[in-house]
């Protein structure tokens, strides 16, 4: 037996179980009424002794009401059995019938009203049959408290078995009769917290009245105690289990959504709220789960938009908008470039060509994330970075991208080294960095627009990276990076003098950075 069936099994049991009990207190009620309140005392006794008649009738109602429930009950809800058994031997409940959903939603109330319709045709059949309302008043009393504690009963245990109808949670879009959390307390409130002042009321009335009709007035002080005592204990115990099973219906869905929502807060997003009922509470539930929808799909766009651009881009771009222009600031940038592309290109197939690019891009774009860098542009085979942008503010940035480019150095030589054992292509690369003033933010139209820097350092570091094919050098730097540099580098660095630039018209001083040894591959 599957868990599914098990629980239905169990579901079944605790129905059956309420109904009986529920049934049992309501002919109860009925029986201590036939005992105490409907019969007139005889002389000053506060009641009447109970005969053999009473015991009948109570049996009677109470059998017939809960017989003709139950078989009425059984016959009502061979649809959702026979579905129920459907889903668990494999059948999709997207498949379930628009009347089946509609009936489990609505099968707490259908229940109720089945032992309401029962109890209270009973009871018309008792006042006719002994010719005393009496007999009509008693009954409905039971059938009214019965009938509150079976639909309470019922929507509460109901709820287990919803889901395995609507595994998706979608219950609002079947159309079912809706008893919305305010109509439900209002008529717990009207069948429990109203019956039993009314009671006093009418009871006391026409308790009072018929004694002294009969000539009894001496029993008349006794008897209403007894009434009272009997209205009080029938209100209180119906009220406590009433209150017990709606404060239950309605808590119970908030703290699970509570409890959900704090699982939010720590950003699990994959949190759901099994929806259980049609009214508010579970309306609210399937907007949570819409809720968290929404927050995974946001999380796999934001994910997605680190990859094509760096974390620090779409963190400004979600806390600032993306509206267009730059501002002024000084900043270190670092161009590398893999040389020989091209003819790499035309050696490989295009799908390992991507392979062998991605994987060699990941191994640098490592190292410059580590030491704070910012990825503005990925050129195919080339790598646009920059240190000290507003994106990535720091005073140090001519340090931090001469150490990135020594380390890139470092990465490429055993990037080189698994690419030789596996006996693929290895790759050379240039690195160029310059540090200046540029103009750093959001360029481009309406339709798309990308975060990048503008200026003489950046058209420097490019050029500088082409320089390292014919001096030698794997890395350069612009002599403004050198000066800039405060801890690291400074002495090893040679210096290039009288190096023509491409693009400027006075040659200019560079500094060119060898690979430590055991870079080599």
């Amino acid at each position: 037996m599957t868990n599914s069936q098990t629980s239905s099994h169990n579901i079944s049991r605790k129905l059956s179980t309420l109904i009986f009990g529920a049934n049992f207190f309501g002919a109860l009620i009925i029986f201590l009424y036939f005992s105490v309140i409907d019969p007139l005392p005889v002389g000053r006794a506060a009641v009447r002794p109970l005969e053999t008649e009473d015991i009948v009738t109570f049996g009677i109602a109470g059998a017939v009401i809960f017989a003709g429930a139950f078989t009425v009950i059984g016959r009502l809800g061979r649809p959702i059995q026979n579905w129920l058994r459907l889903i668990e031997t494999g059948t999709p409940a997207a498949e379930l019938p628009s009347s089946v959903a509609r009936l489990v939603l609505i099968w707490p109330l259908v229940v109720a009203s089945l032992v309401a319709v029962t109890g209270l045709l009973v009871a018309v059949f008792f006042s006719v049959l002994y010719d005393d309302p009496g007999n009509f008043v008693g009954i409905t009393i039971g059938v009214a408290v019965t009938t509150t504690i079976i639909y309470f009963g019922t929507d509460l245990i109901w709820r287990q078995q919803v889901p395995t109808f609507f595994p998706e949670g979608n219950l609002s879009v079947v159309p079912a009769f809706r008893l919305w959390v305010r109509r439900r307390l209002l008529l717990a409130f009207t069948l429990i917290g109203g019956l039993t002042p009314i009671l006093l009321v009418i009871l006391s009335q026409v308790r009072t009245r018929a004694l002294l009709d009969a000539g009894n007035p001496e029993a008349v002080l006794d008897n209403l105690i007894v009434v009272q005592i009997f209205i009080l204990a029938v209100g209180l115990t119906a009220g406590v289990i009433t209150a017990v099973l709606v404060a239950r219906a309605i808590v119970e869905p908030l703290q699970i959504l509570q409890e959900a929502m704090g699982r939010v807060e720590k950003n699990e997003l994959d949190t759901r709220i099994v929806v259980t009922t049609n009214d508010e509470l579970g309306y609210l539930s399937e907007r949570f789960n819409s809720m968290t929808d929404g927050l995974r799909q946001g999380e796999r766009l934001r994910k997605l938009f680190d990859l094509y651009v760096s974390s620090e881009v779409a963190q400004a771009a979600v806390e600032t908008g993306a509206g267009l222009g730059g501002e002024l600031v000084t900043c270190s940038v670092m161009f590398s470039d893999i040389r020989d592309f091209t003819t790499l290109s035309e050696q490989m197939p295009p799908g390992r060509l991507v392979e062998l690019i991605n994987r060699y891009m990941t191994a640098m774009v490592t190292v410059i994330v580590r030491h704070g860098g910012v990825v503005t542009r990925f050129g195919g085979d080339s790598i646009l970075a920059v240190f000290g942008t507003p994106l990535n503010p720091m005073s140090d940035h001519a340090d931090r991208a001469v150490r990135t480019a020594v380390e890139m150095r470092r990465a490429l030589g055993a990037f080189n080294r698994e690419q030789s054992a596996a006996r693929l292509p290895t790759l050379e690369t240039g690195i160029g960095i310059a540090s200046g003033p540029v103009i750093a933010g959001n360029v481009g139209g309406r339709e798309r627009i990308e975060y990048t820097v503008m200026g003489d350092a950046v058209n420097l570091a490019s050029r500088l990276e082409d320089k390292t094919r014919d001096t030698g050098f794997p890395i350069l730097l612009s002599d403004e990076t050198h000066r800039a540099l405060t801890e690291v580098l400074v002495t090893s660095a040679r210096a290039l003098t009288d190096i023509q630039i491409k693009g400027k018209r006075d040659r200019v001083t560079v500094y060119g950075l060898s690979d430590p040894p055991g870079i080599a591959a």
